[in-house]
């Protein structure tokens, strides 16, 4: 080997040895840096929640009330402007006000989406009565958006319920539609003004009826639900097909079954979830299904046999069964090969266990 000339080895030990130094050089600064960003973070959060704290614990003065009121009907044309009209509200609101429903009912109306919101998101914050009444007129009368006063009305629940009800009766289709979505948590109110709503001319309203419907019992709520299996509304279908099958269950096993059949991919998939919920008393209206005409209707029968474990239960009771090879005809031959291959991993663990 030449002179002034080092081997490779010597390299790689004096980069390694560089690559460690950098590393440790960055550590050194890293950590130090990230602990004190911490601790600013912390403190910094600490003092603006104790002085947002104090803030809102003190009284209004006269002159500091005016004021606030007055940036509160305010109409600011700057994003700086806006932001004061959001806290305007907020801090007369903590200091409760007397001004402030009438501040909210016309900041309701708004068009800045933002100062809007901000007097939803207050209304709902304030909870009381009037609060609450305002939110409901605001979904009526559609000032705001309404999917952020349903918000509201649900995180306020069960306060709101008993008025909840009256929105079933609304002209407005929107209207009905969030009476029956939001009267969900109250299965004591509204049961017979929400079967009326699964004949409703809007699809949305029916299909917001079914659904709620769907967390309900009785027979008056099953037949109202039954109906809908054959709504000419797709998604109204989707829920009908949940709705009945928790409702009804495998007494309407026939009906749903029929959706296997369905041109609409989610209410197949929403009669399979449904049929899969009954387990093996779906199985007498899922084999009259194997010889269906459409192709989904027979595969998805097969399916849900499988997901219910029929399918490995012939297997192994008798896997020469004729009805076994109907199931995997219907099937497919994909579905064949995974159930085969289920099988043949099943046998072996049987056989050890017999020995």
């Amino acid at each position: 080997m030449r002179e002034g000339c080092r081997p490779a080895d010597d390299d790689d030990e004096v980069v390694d040895d560089l690559v460690l130094r950098v590393a440790l050089v960055v550590l050194a600064v890293a950590l130090p840096a990230w602990v004190a960003l911490s601790l600013i973070v912390v403190v910094g959060r600490l003092r603006y929640e104790r002085r947002h704290r104090d803030s809102a614990d003190r009284a209004l003065s006269p002159r500091a009330a005016d004021r606030l009121v007055r940036r509160a009907v305010g109409q600011p044309r700057t994003e700086w402007g806006r932001w004061r009209r959001v806290t305007a509200l907020q801090r007369l609101e903590s200091a409760h006000h007397p001004a402030v429903p009438r501040l909210l009912r016309s900041v309701l109306g708004d068009p800045d989406p933002t100062i809007a919101a901000a007097a939803i998101r207050t209304l709902g914050d304030v909870g009381d009565e009037w609060a609450i009444g305002l939110l409901l007129d605001a979904l009526r009368d559609g000032n705001g958006s309404r999917s952020r006063i349903a918000s509201e009305l649900e995180r306020l629940a069960p306060a709101p319920g008993p008025k909840l009800a009256a929105l079933l009766r609304d002209r407005d289709p929107m209207v009905r539609f969030w009476g029956a979505t939001l009267l969900r948590p109250y299965p004591e109110l509204g049961d017979g003004t929400l079967i009326e709503l699964t004949w409703d001319s809007n699809p949305n309203v029916r299909a917001a009826a079914v659904e709620t419907l769907g967390t309900r019992h009785g027979r008056a709520v099953g037949t109202a639900l039954s109906a809908r299996l054959d709504d000419n509304e797709w998604f109204v279908r989707v829920h009908a097909a949940r709705a009945v099958g928790h409702v009804v269950g495998a007494e309407a096993a026939p009906s749903i079954t029929r959706l296997l059949s369905d041109q609409r991919w989610w209410v197949r998939t929403a009669a399979k979830d449904a049929l899969r919920g009954m387990g093996a008393d779906a199985v007498p209206s899922l084999l009259s299904m194997l010889t269906h005409e459409d192709l989904f209707a027979r595969n998805g029968a097969a399916e849900v046999l499988q997901d219910v474990g029929f399918v490995d239960f012939l297997a192994v009771d008798n896997p020469r069964s004729p009805l076994l090879e109907r199931i995997y005809a219907a099937g497919g031959e994909r579905f064949r090969a995974a159930a085969t291959a289920r099988m043949g991993a099943v046998r072996p663990k049987d056989e050890a266990r017999a020995a």
